[in-house]
């Protein structure tokens, strides 16, 4: 049943509201809610609202006290139209999608015995990164620091660090890297935990530095070595 703070009877409207003109601007608001968007229909508001939040994305916000914030995520969720993006954007964010998604698949059928913290039911991570390390490039940045938890950790080396495969594939079997300059297998840490810096092109063929920082067990000791790489 729908809750009764999305049924229109529960705002005074009825069925006879929908094609009726409303003026949705509201000063220091954003979104659907901006002083500088037009008349709408009831119905084109509630149609387009439910394209946001009841499609294929969810998102949760309302619970952020600032309101700047939160102004900012309705700018980029509210907005009049849906986004359309090109042919050759839905296919570069099909391709990274794939090889996060096919990564996780290999590894759990080659490796089904072996701790590996993957990605599963959250492989959308990679191609998000790699569209939010595009645009941060085109936008000027030169080097960019990461540090995350253990979770999803080697698809992002492999994915978007561009660690090589045969590494990785290495530590999972416990033999030496091809390159002894990035064999780990004697520090006594595991695949989950290590980091890595290298420099690649983004899809506009800019070159970046990423560094994601080698991560213990202790999680929260990441974030003051991120901090002090990023100053240094």
């Amino acid at each position: 049943s729908t809750p009764v703070d999305l049924d229109l009877a529960n705002y005074g409207f009825t069925e006879a509201d929908l094609d009726k003109e409303f003026n949705i601007g509201n000063i220091g608001a954003s979104g659907f809610l901006a002083t500088n968007h037009s008349k709408m229909k009831l119905r084109e508001i509630i149609g387009r609202l439910q394209q946001v939040y009841a499609s294929t994305i969810g998102v949760e916000f309302m619970h952020i006290w600032d309101f700047e914030q939160v102004n900012w995520l309705r700018e980029q969720m509210e907005t009049i139209d849906q986004f359309q993006f090109t042919r050759e954007e839905r296919l570069r964010m099909l391709d990274r999608l794939a090889r996060s998604d096919h990564f996780e698949e290999f590894l759990a059928s080659k490796y089904s015995t072996v701790k590996r913290f993957g990605l599963e039911g959250c492989e959308v991570l990679i191609p998000g990164m790699e569209e939010l390390i595009d645009t941060s490039v085109d936008l000027g940045v030169e080097n960019i620091v990461m540090g995350m938890a253990h979770r999803g950790r080697l698809n992002v080396l492999a994915n978007v660090v561009k660690k090589p495969m045969e590494h990785i594939f290495c530590e999972f079997q416990g033999t030496a890297s091809p390159s002894p300059d990035d064999d780990f297998s004697g520090s006594g840490d595991v695949k989950y935990h290590l980091g890595m810096s290298h420099s690649r092109p983004t899809a506009s063929g800019k070159n970046v530095n990423i560094s994601l920082v080698a991560n213990p067990s202790h999680l929260e000791a990441a974030n003051p070595v991120v901090e002090g790489k990023t100053r240094a």
